[in-house]
C-alpha cells in the first residue's frame, strides 16, 4: 500500500494567505468544499481540483496543492518552466504542489487554480 504524503504545519502568514486563496475559489460557480486533513478541499461537478492549508499543507509550510485533469502540451510546459512546482509532485502525480514566496504569488496560484477548475469541466 503506497504511503501517504506528510502533511507540514503552517505558518500564519500562510494561513492568512490560504484564507484570501479559499474566499476567491469558492466564489466560483459550481464550486463546493470541505475540510479535510487540515486542509480545505475544493470540488467542481464532484471532482476534486485543489486543496488549500488551513493547518496541514502537502509539500512545504508554504504550499498550495490542485489537480490538472487535462494536460496540453502547453501546460506541462509551464509545468515545467515554473520553479515554484514542487519537483517531487512534477512527474505523473496526481496532485501538484505549488510554493508561495510571498503576497505576489497569490495571483500566480490563482492562476493555477483556475486551470485545474477549467480542467474538471473538459472531463
Amino acid at each position: 500500500m503506497p504511503s501517504r504524503p506528510k502533511l507540514v504545519r503552517i505558518s500564519e502568514q500562510m494561513k492568512e494567505w490560504s484564507g484570501l486563496l479559499e474566499a476567491e475559489v469558492a466564489s466560483w460557480p459550481g464550486t463546493t468544499s470541505r475540510a479535510m486533513f487540515g486542509m480545505t478541499v475544493f470540488y467542481r461537478k464532484k471532482m476534486v481540483f485543489a486543496a488549500l492549508p488551513r493547518t496541514r499543507a502537502f509539500n512545504t509550510a508554504h504550499s498550495v496543492a490542485f489537480k490538472l485533469y487535462k494536460r496540453s502540451a502547453q501546460v506541462r510546459k509551464l509545468l515545467e518552466a515554473d520553479e515554484r512546482i514542487a519537483r517531487a509532485f512534477r512527474e505523473d502525480g496526481k496532485w501538484i504542489s505549488l510554493d508561495l514566496r510571498d503576497e505576489r504569488d497569490l495571483t500566480h496560484a490563482l492562476k493555477w487554480l483556475d486551470r485545474a477548475y477549467r480542467s474538471c469541466g473538459k472531463t
